[in-house]
Order: C-alpha cells, then structure tokens, then sequence
C-alpha cells in the first residue's frame, strides 16, 4: 500500500489526537458586542454540524474493510470522526464560555444527514468532503471576523487539520472510484461539483454576518 494507505492515516490521527492541547483556554477576552452579533447564529450551526457521530458513516466503513481485508481502513476512518468531533467540542467549549447555546437542530444540517444516509460508502463520503470544502474558506473567515485570540486559534487548529481531513478524504474516493471508467467517473465528479457549487451558495447566503466581517468577498470564498 501506498505512502497515504490507511496506515498513513490511522497514524496521522493518532498523533493528531493531542493537537488541541495548546489551545489558549485560559484567555479571557470576551467577544465585542458587535463580534457576537457577527459569529453567533454561525458557530451554533456550525457545532451542530461537527457533531455528528458518524455512525452510518463508520457501519459503512466496516464493510469496505471487511470487504477489502483492511483493519487499518476502519482504525482510520473512526479516529477521523472523532477528530471532528472534537472540533465541535472545541466551539462548544467557547460558546459555553461566551454564554451561547447550542442549538439541537438546523433545516441545512437535517438536510445533509438525510443524504448522507441515502446510499453507500462513497455517496456518504462525497456528501463529507463537500462539507469540508466549503468549512475551509469558513473558518478563515470565522478566524479573521474576531480579534479573540482563543476563537482565533481554534479556527486555525480546525483548518489544519481539515487540510489534512480532504486529503484523507480524497485518498478513500480515488480508492473506491479506482476500478471505474473514467467517462463514469468524470460523470460522478460533475454531480459532486453541482452539490458543491450548491452548498457554496447556501453557506455564503446563511453566514453573510461572518464573511462581512471578515471582509471576504464571494470569489475569494469560492477560491
């Protein structure tokens, strides 16, 4: 198996399972009125969606390795759920702090668990890796609509290890679609690319409070 097997990855996030230990945690410095106003609604959506327990994801994920004799696949992708939710105790932990509540539910966050939960290992990995698309560009703007420095570093903690997330991510589909046509494969990538242009556009629309604070403009978001 190659360098970025499923031993890659299950060893990346064990390691990784320590990176949030230098978060500055003890720094006190509110939000301004007018941060709060900006990130609010935005981060309570946001926690909902890293807190998914991956259940459908990870059962799926068994198969595959059973399937294909992989123990190591299955070690990866269940270390892999549970970094992101550690990212949504991350923003549960600030928000507690900054006296937000969590929110127990969301139309676009329902929405995307129902498709997820509609096919098969790759549907559910695609409808995952569009998330994360789209939470990169979000959490460099989350990053630089506050001056906070504890918001600032969790941000910053989340996208590196998201860069790391759509690698993963990108190795596990090229696994999967490796025995297809490529007129096939072009085919799914052109549907993946209609949802990812769609989510885009309903993320710009739904966090315009934190991209306007942070002086994002909707082409630098779409990169």
């Amino acid at each position: 198996m190659g360098p970025l097997g499923s031993e890659f990855w299950r060893d990346h996030f064990r390691r990784n399972r320590s990176s949030g230990l230098g978060l500055p945690w003890s720094d006190r410095s509110p939000l301004s009125a007018s941060e709060r106003e900006a990130v609010q609604g935005s981060i309570q959506q946001f926690q909902l969606g890293e807190r998914a327990n991956g259940a459908r994801l990870v059962e799926r994920g068994e198969k595959y390795a059973t399937k294909t004799g992989d123990p190591a696949f299955i070690q990866a992708l269940r270390l892999f759920v549970e970094e992101e939710r550690r990212h949504s105790s991350y923003l549960l932990r600030f928000m507690r702090r900054e006296q937000i509540p969590p929110v127990e539910r969301h139309w676009v966050d329902t929405a995307f668990r129902r498709l997820r939960g509609l096919a098969g290992l790759e549907l559910s990995l695609r409808v995952l890796v569009t998330a994360e698309m789209i939470a990169v560009p979000y959490y460099r703007s989350l990053r630089d609509a506050t001056k906070s420095p504890l918001l600032r570093a969790i941000s910053s903690q989340i996208l590196k290890d998201e860069a790391a997330h759509l690698s993963f991510q990108a190795s596990m589909l090229g696994r999967l679609g490796a025995r297809r046509p490529d007129l096939l494969n072009r085919g799914i990538w052109g549907a993946h690319r209609l949802l990812l242009n769609l989510t885009a556009a309903l993320v710009w629309l739904g966090h315009q409070r934190v991209f306007g604070a942070a002086g994002q403009a909707y082409a630098e978001f779409r990169g």
